[in-house]
């Protein structure tokens, strides 16, 4: 293992690391720990979170399919992976439980609860936006049916508002408060639930259900299967690959996505071997529908390789270790 002060220090590599879209020319900055961090709370998990918000603002101006198909997809991209407040807030189980079930969620409407203190008694199978997709496409949403989907969106609303302060304090945090334990938590964070988020939309989103034949694909009331599933891996692939066209972000500048992050550690075959997986997977995941199950699978098993690749290959690269989060089985 790697001397922890060399680490955080991000001291030069031997030879010259060169920039993801112009080997020949562009060297790529040694980023440290904390620069990674700092570029993706504030170039990545802040927009987001802020994304979210207005997302469900508009949900509930107007409680109808498309603001919640809005809502439902700005999650994803925030959520993907669970990050920082998301994570320690465990805000996949209050916003996004699923199955939702039908019979909970006919009881809640019954009990009608009056505001989100009453609203804390009802199940989380019986909230958030599984259960405000089943209401949504009922073919006539009746007045307390009603009243009880605005009460999910008020929880919604301050769940976005609470994550949104605890991002918004991730980004605004002075160097000198990023010491050397919570460096390498943040970051260790970051790859973990990276992998985590992988594995989800792999197993538990696409193969399991398809292959149990038995659980419901998510998002399958909407119809909107596959928009979540690219939801998700437009995250996973931003944070794992360099999207720019010229230089990699100065230091402070932008997100540090992992390809990046190698390169600027000097391990460009690490980077290359990132790159050609996450592209390969790419390419089987455009144009997937639930209703043809071979492309679906093709596209899990390349997302397996993926997954082998960066436990395997870039954690070890990266000089952090891979677990099991609380967040791994939600």
């Amino acid at each position: 293992m790697m001397d922890r002060r060399l680490f955080l220090a991000g001291l030069s590599v031997c030879g010259v690391a060169r920039a993801q879209s112009d080997w020949a020319r562009e060297a790529v900055p040694a980023y440290t720990p904390l620069q990674m961090l700092q570029g993706l709370y504030r170039h990545w998990s802040l927009p987001r979170v802020e994304a979210f918000g207005q997302a469900v603002a508009q949900l509930q101006q107007r409680l109808d399919r498309p603001s919640w198909a809005g809502a439902m997809l700005a999650w994803e991209r925030l959520a993907t992976p669970a990050l920082g407040p998301v994570l320690a807030r465990r805000s996949q189980r209050q916003i996004d439980f699923a199955p939702s079930r039908p019979a909970l969620i006919a009881k809640a409407i019954a009990a009608a609860p009056a505001d989100l203190k009453a609203l804390e008694r009802v199940g989380t199978p019986a909230k958030g936006l599984p259960a405000l997709e089943q209401l949504l496409w009922q073919p006539r949403l009746e007045a307390p049916a009603r009243r009880y989907a605005a009460l999910l969106i008020e929880e919604l609303v301050a769940e976005a508002q609470a994550l949104r302060q605890g991002f918004a304090e991730l980004a605004a945090r002075e160097p000198e408060a990023w010491d050397e334990e919570a460096q390498m938590a943040g970051s260790a964070e970051l790859l973990n639930q990276w992998v985590g988020g992988l594995e989800r939309l792999r197993w538990a989103q696409m193969e399991k259900p398809l292959r149990s034949g038995k659980e419901s694909l998510p998002r399958a009331t909407s119809g909107l299967t596959a928009a979540a599933w690219a939801a998700q891996w437009q995250s996973l692939r931003g944070l794992a690959l360099f999207e720019g066209w010229q230089r990699a972000p100065a230091p402070g500048d932008g997100l540090v996505p992992l390809e990046s992050w190698l390169r600027g550690r000097g391990r460009n075959r690490e980077a290359d071997a990132l790159r050609s997986s996450a592209l390969a997977a790419d390419a089987k995941l455009q144009g997937l529908h639930p209703a043809k199950p071979a492309p679906v699978l093709a596209a899990a098993k390349a997302l397996e390789a993926l997954k082998r690749l960066v436990q395997e290959q870039v954690a070890p690269a990266l000089d952090l270790s891979l677990g099991f989060s609380d967040a791994d089985g939600d």
